[in-house]
């Protein structure tokens, strides 16, 4: 999901959050804007640990609570692993069922 493109105040979540949104809003009312959204998908995703990254999350003078920095360079490799271990799932599943006739 590309959840930065849904809609947020009069704009996107990536409109807020992202670099020209800490350039519109400025650092203070950027990081609530931060801690807002933030929240919002802990609660409405029921997220228990949510890695933040990205190259501003070092603007943040704390995180959000059940949040962490990540790296992202970390997440290209996360995402492989988990499209792997989903397809070797898949194959052992129909390595498993039996051939129709």
């Amino acid at each position: 999901m590309e959840l930065g493109h849904l809609s947020y105040k009069d704009g996107t979540y990536e409109n807020y959050l992202g670099l020209n949104g800490l350039k519109r809003l400025g650092i203070t009312k950027w990081r609530q804007c931060f801690h807002d959204v933030a929240a919002r998908f802990i609660d409405a995703l029921e997220l228990d640990d949510v890695v933040v990254g990205g190259g501003n999350v070092t603007k943040l003078d704390k995180l959000p609570p059940r949040c962490r920095a990540g790296d992202n360079a970390l997440a290209f490799r996360g995402g492989y692993l988990l499209w792997e271990r989903d397809n070797r799932r898949k194959r052992d599943k129909r390595s498993t069922t039996p051939a129709r006739p």
